[in-house]
């Protein structure tokens, strides 16, 4: 076996031993543009040697940066969208556009209200430490100002290439930026209702029509906490875990999104409440137990935010 092949297989042994995180997995969830596997596993694998748990509260903000692959995909992400070259508007390529390109951003702004382009950090409405000891001040802070910021730079530059391409009428480039928009703008718009799903004293059981729903769709609410605490654990690699409206049906449902996918391009529904399971998002704090990461979750649900958003995606619907 040549050396290069040896270190790999070590690797993946050491990543096995230290995270029970399986290699597959992460090959399996890299972006189409990402690096290469071998590059992947190194960099894993480096990253769970460099993790230094403390207690909550005590933890640098260098090792929850050190501890996210999602750094790693939102860099590669940058440098895909600057490779992309736009044709002159005399050598453009005919097509068709993909209509998931404007249905992003149509999400984006029906969520924040904001113009293509014209991206921004919305800030949270409270203060880091306020979810605590559910989740850490450190993992707050880096997640919303590095990770989500990280989001919003990327989607801005996509947009301004695609803004290029729109003028060249260049239909080749502006799909092959899908990719880019669809896991920028994802990541925006996914960040930007967690913020909101999430409050200080909040979690236990929802009152109002979102409670009923509940009950009327899932049996009660806790088998509806079964269903979305099982499938939010079990997304393979890194992704979200929804409880979404679907307008023609009049329904609440679970699903699942992989990466930075929107819930409703992917499935049609509206999002209501989601989960970040990402490493990212509680790593630092709860290691690989990932499920320890999601009961906990239910202790900050602002479920008044979850049924604002229930009754305004069903008045939208005229029901």
């Amino acid at each position: 076996m040549a050396d290069k092949d040896l270190y790999i297989a070590a690797l993946e042994k050491k990543l096995a031993e230290l995270s029970g995180i399986e290699v597959d997995q992460i090959k399996k969830n890299q972006l189409a543009n990402a690096s290469s596997e071998a590059r992947a596993i190194r960099e894993m694998a480096e990253y769970v040697e460099g993790i230094q748990v403390k207690q909550a509260g005590q933890a640098t903000a260098g090792q929850l940066a050190n501890a996210s692959s999602e750094a790693r995909a939102i860099r590669e992400m940058a440098e895909y969208v600057e490779g992309i070259q736009v044709k002159q508007a005399g050598q453009a390529t005919a097509g068709q556009v993909n209509p998931q390109v404007a249905a992003i951003y149509e999400c984006i702004k029906s969520e924040l209200g904001e113009e293509r382009g014209t991206h921004a950090l919305p800030p949270l409405q409270y203060d880091y430490s306020g979810l605590e000891p559910h989740i850490c001040a450190t993992i707050m802070q880096i997640h919303h100002t590095k990770h989500h910021q990280g989001y919003i730079n990327n989607l801005k530059a996509a947009t301004e290439k695609l803004v290029e391409a729109e003028k060249a009428n260049d239909i080749c480039a502006i799909n092959s930026l899908l990719p880019a928009i669809k896991f920028n703008g994802g990541g925006h718009l996914n960040h930007t209702i967690f913020w909101t799903n999430m409050a200080p004293s909040a979690g236990g059981e929802p009152t109002g029509a979102i409670s009923e729903a509940i009950k009327k769709d899932f049996g009660s609410f806790q088998s509806f906490k079964e269903k979305f605490s099982g499938s939010s654990v079990a997304v393979k690699g890194s992704g979200w875990g929804w409880l979404g409206y679907c307008p023609k049906d009049d329904k609440v449902a679970v699903a699942t999104c992989q990466n930075q996918d929107p819930l409703q391009i992917n499935h049609g529904l509206v999002p209501l409440l989601g989960l970040d399971v990402w490493e990212h998002a509680y790593y630092l704090q709860y290691k690989n137990l990932r499920a320890d990461y999601v009961k906990a979750f239910f202790n900050v649900i602002n479920w008044a935010n979850v049924n604002q958003r229930y009754e305004a995606a069903r008045k939208a619907a005229g029901h």
